[in-house]
């Protein structure tokens, strides 16, 4: 059974996007991350044209997340441990997908 084939079975739209973020969101962490690294940077004086380019590469940054081995993958498994366990997730297969 396929990926599509089971989101089907379930009942889940497999054509929703999983990844929505606004600009104003990725700003608003980035601008986090600004004033805990680096304070000193004053994104207001950035240019239109750069900012925008920043906004919109945190998306694609998301996206590639730690993508060898899965572990964006994993990242999002691990929030689900009580219910894969409900499903058959046994002690050693969830060591396996902490990868910290």
């Amino acid at each position: 059974m396929n990926a599509k084939e089971l989101l089907k079975q379930k009942g889940i739209d497999p054509e929703r996007a999983v990844l929505r973020i606004d600009r104003e969101e990725a700003l608003e962490g980035i601008m986090a991350a600004i004033e805990e690294y680096c304070p000193s940077v004053k994104i207001e004086k950035m240019p239109k044209k750069d900012l925008e380019g920043l906004v919109d590469s945190l998306g694609e940054d998301i996206i590639n997340y730690h993508p060898e081995d899965y572990h964006a993958e994993r990242s999002a498994l691990l929030g689900y441990i009580d219910e894969l366990q409900k499903c058959g997730l046994t002690d050693e297969e969830e060591a396996a997908i902490d990868f910290c």
